[in-house]
């Protein structure tokens, strides 16, 4: 029997893709192989000047929304790199193929790049010497309260972003310019000193109703966004953006407060979503075993990805009842029988005050429970053997969960796509 979920022709399809480092990137590597391998094609490159935009074909991904290592993939796919010319980067070999070249060899990235250190470092290390005879001298005396004065924590981050900014300006993209772009792509950050997330693209939008949180802007390059989405704490300082309105504003990476930033497809105007992310706890396993073999690194990484899940599931099972609300009172109002067109007013009310569209199917990619090799993979390597494996890994999940669905009926007919009304 053929339990397959069966997906019909959508208006416009999007991709989006979470943060974890290179770990990720490598990860959504493998799952646009896979989308690929199912039909799927992704849309990207420069638009013609003075061309009206074309149909899409049912089975073109028009849409990117990427945050922190997913904004660089993203990026890529928007730019119109192939994923072969994307792979042959992350394992330093050139293409064979010509299609591969376009829009030119993408370049390999490298440590220098994505490492690179804060300015001001050096100096800053000089005076730790003497901070550090203040720390000491605190917890000799018992004086605690001088430790906790001590700005003892000053350092903002040992590595930037600008060399991530500086490698996709000026050897990766056409135009660093988002409205130059076929694809709409965004680009997600979170203000330091606000609680607001940003997403950058080629739209302004008005504030979502239901998230006074979220601000659409379109006036910081392609380059600078992805900058911003992926100065990750900890590791990365905080990166400064001058708006056009000369305003200075720090940023960090753009999954501090949201996990899955999918509602940006859907505001977008998307009604089928692949939202592939990284975070999946470990599931014991007897040839593993527990954790507390592995170290503190392994049970810190278990910690976060424990919290990312339950805001993900929170966050999926939130959709799932507003669907099922949604349909429970479609059907009672169809048994009693309700006038179609009181029917079509009373759902609209419900999906705009649940803040929920029913005509969004959203598929969700993340490595199995069981794969241990993606768990334990290294969140900066650039080692072309390590990435391949995830990639590989990446591949493998989300063929697994795309084998689940039947996408036979999307090429029907083409469908022409309007952006959204409100955009500018």
């Amino acid at each position: 029997m053929d339990e397959r979920i069966k997906i019909g022709p959508k208006k416009k399809i999007a991709f989006t893709c979470s943060g974890g480092a290179t770990k990720a990137g490598a990860f959504h590597l493998g799952v646009a192989l896979a989308l690929q391998e199912k039909g799927f094609r992704f849309s990207g490159g420069l638009q013609t000047p003075g061309v009206l935009p074309r149909p899409t074909d049912p089975m073109e991904i028009s849409t990117f929304v990427g945050s922190s290592a997913g904004s660089v993939i993203s990026a890529y796919l928007a730019a119109g790199y192939s994923l072969e010319n994307i792979f042959n980067s992350f394992i330093g070999r050139k293409p064979t193929d010509p299609r591969d070249a376009i829009p030119k060899v993408l370049p390999k990235l490298t440590y220098p790049t994505m490492m690179k250190l804060r300015p001001g470092l050096a100096r800053e290390q000089l005076s730790q010497i003497a901070l550090f005879k203040s720390i000491t001298r605190a917890f000799m005396t018992g004086d605690f309260q001088s430790l906790i004065q001590l700005r003892w924590i000053k350092a903002t981050g040992i590595f930037t972003t600008a060399g991530v900014e500086q490698f996709l300006r000026e050897e990766v993209l056409p135009s660093n310019r988002f409205q130059d772009y076929v694809a709409d792509l965004f680009i997600v950050a979170t203000q330091l000193n606000h609680s607001r997330k940003v997403v950058f693209g080629k739209y302004t939008y008005s504030p979502p109703s239901h998230d006074l949180t979220c601000q659409y802007s379109n006036d910081v390059g392609i380059s600078q966004a992805c900058a911003a989405s992926s100065a990750m704490p900890f590791v990365y300082s905080p990166y400064l953006i001058k708006n056009s309105s000369g305003e200075s504003i720090h940023y960090v990476d753009g999954e501090i407060r949201d996990t899955l930033s999918t509602h940006v497809a859907i505001d977008a105007g998307c009604d089928l979503i692949f939202a592939s992310y990284t975070h999946q706890p470990y599931h014991w396993q007897k040839e593993i075993g527990s954790l507390t073999d592995h170290g503190l690194p392994a049970i810190l990484i278990q910690s976060i990805y424990l919290v990312i899940e339950q805001k993900v599931n929170q966050y999926i099972h939130e959709k799932k009842t507003q669907r099922s609300a949604i349909l429970a009172v479609e059907k009672y109002c169809q048994q009693v029988g309700v006038p179609p067109e009181q029917l079509r007013r009373i759902l609209g009310i419900l999906e705009a005050e649940l803040h929920h569209r029913r005509d969004v199917d959203t598929i969700y990619i993340h490595p199995s429970p069981d794969d241990h090799k993606m768990f334990f993979g290294e969140h900066f390597s650039l080692s072309p053997k390590k990435l391949s494996d995830l990639v590989r890994s990446g591949f493998r999940a989300a063929i697994e969960t795309l084998n689940r669905y039947d996408f036979a009926d999307r090429t029907l007919q083409p469908q022409v796509v309007k952006t959204r009304p409100s955009a500018s």
